[in-house]
């Protein structure tokens, strides 16, 4: 009982350890993306008002897709996309599922949110691409002594009843 529950503190702090490197890795990578937010302090604001401080988190990646009126691509996590227009002057527009907000309306402001959030419901699976491994490899990230504990186990097989064929 002692052995298995040290196995288990173990595992928990190894497995917690490992995701923290990973959240790192990912915010460094979209930290990286998002250079044009750091170009446009307008738009980080607009962002952050539609999104949160934290829209990093949510954001794969940003371009520039005309210069007049200077049109933002935001790609989401969830590969869905949305564009922010500058309209001159300090004013933006969101264009969310085909429909237009104005950020200086409150309103349109609150809908843009709803929208953007609705899109993250949407699918959600971030388009990082996580290398597989080979099921005897599963555990070595997790060092020997526990990658006995990682072992997967075999799916049991469902037998497929014979269909009769009617000459």
């Amino acid at each position: 009982m002692m052995k298995s529950r040290l196995l288990l503190e173990k595992y928990i702090s190894v497995a917690v350890q490992k995701a923290l490197k990973e959240q790192e890795v990912a915010q460094q990578k979209s930290e990286k993306s998002m250079y044009l937010v750091y170009r446009f302090p307008g738009l980080k604001k607009q962002l952050e008002e539609l999104m949160s401080p934290a829209f990093g988190r949510y954001i794969a990646n940003i371009n520039i897709v005309a210069p007049k009126p200077t049109t933002f691509k935001i790609d989401l996590i969830n590969s869905q996309i949305f564009y922010v227009y500058y309209l001159g002057k300090g004013e933006y527009m969101f264009k969310i599922s085909g429909k237009k907000y104005y950020a200086e309306s409150l309103g349109d402001l609150e809908r843009a949110s709803d929208a953007v959030t609705a899109l993250l419901e949407l699918n959600y699976a971030p388009t990082e691409v996580k290398e597989e491994t080979a099921p005897a490899d599963k555990g070595a990230d997790l060092g020997p002594e526990l990658a006995a504990a990682n072992t997967p186990e075999a799916p049991a097989e469902e037998e497929v009843p014979e269909e009769e064929v009617n000459v």
